[in-house]
């Protein structure tokens, strides 16, 4: 069961519109390829993918929360989702997609070997000239202190202080994690100073 599962309701409500990164993304995505969202959530990617002439059934949405899948079917019927933990090997089959997301999900990884897996799962089942688009959080200083001497940090959401956890990373580590998997690294960049935007081909 995934935490978000308790609070999903509320998170969704809180995701309801795209990021100003997501325009990042608008040039790698073209009509007819098949997009694969890893940490979909409540499907918030597909909306903006529609302008991006991304067609009914050429998205497919993975995440660890049911209930946030149930509210992505509910709005995107003809498309695809599946309920899984992207830490661990995928289930799709090699050389699947064009285009693959992981908009706020990778931080969700907390040990070094998931990370590692995720980057190896993602080469595997990407189209060779394929693109990935990562974004991850550079996390809020102002929970640091709490946090001291730690690689995974404990955030609460919302007015009930709801656990989140989240793995501290760098732009160093995801360039290297990427590059050690196959990818070539087409950009690193903090944007806004708040995400890390990592853009990679296969």
């Amino acid at each position: 069961m995934s935490e978000y599962d308790a609070f999903a309701q509320d998170f969704s409500q809180s995701r309801q519109s795209g990021w100003p990164e997501f325009e990042l993304l608008r040039p790698l995505v073209q009509r007819g390829k098949r997009v694969l969202d890893l940490g979909c959530g409540n499907g918030r990617l597909r909306t903006f993918l529609t302008n991006c002439g991304t067609k009914e059934g050429e998205y497919f949405g993975f995440d660890a929360s049911e209930e946030l899948l149930k509210i992505a079917r509910e709005q995107n019927p003809r498309d695809h989702f599946f309920h899984g933990n992207f830490g661990e090997k995928l289930l799709f089959g090699a050389d699947q997609f064009d285009v693959i997301a992981a908009i706020a999900s990778f931080h969700h990884l907390l040990s070094k070997n998931e990370q590692i897996l995720f980057f190896a799962e993602v080469f595997r089942v990407m189209k060779p000239g394929g693109t990935l688009f990562l974004t991850t959080w550079k996390l809020p200083r102002k929970y640091f202190w709490k946090n001291i001497g730690k690689k995974n940090w404990n955030i609460p959401f919302g007015k009930e202080s709801h656990p989140r956890t989240y793995r501290k990373t760098s732009r160093r580590e995801l360039t290297r994690l990427a590059k050690k998997s196959g990818f070539t690294v087409k950009s690193c960049t903090l944007f806004r100073e708040k995400n890390f935007v990592l853009i990679a081909e296969k």
